[in-house]
């Protein structure tokens, strides 16, 4: 099965109402501007091939909260 393609606009329009926004017209155009690009970024990312002998590098996920 194939998956539905990434829809930004039903992404906004079904999260926000969930996470108690209200967006102007300004503010939604916004957000599906930056999840589009957040798409094409993760689909860059995804489609890197890594050899045998490769693999991706240590994420520190405590660095955030040290910087803080």
């Amino acid at each position: 099965m194939t998956p539905a393609p990434f829809d930004p606009e039903t992404l906004v329009d079904a999260m926000a109402p969930l996470l108690g926004l209200t967006l102007t017209p300004e503010s939604r155009a916004e957000a599906i501007l930056h999840l589009r690009v957040a798409a094409e970024q993760a689909e860059l990312l995804l489609s890197a091939q890594l050899e045998d002998d490769e693999e991706p590098g240590p994420v520190d996920f405590g660095a955030s909260r040290r910087l803080g």
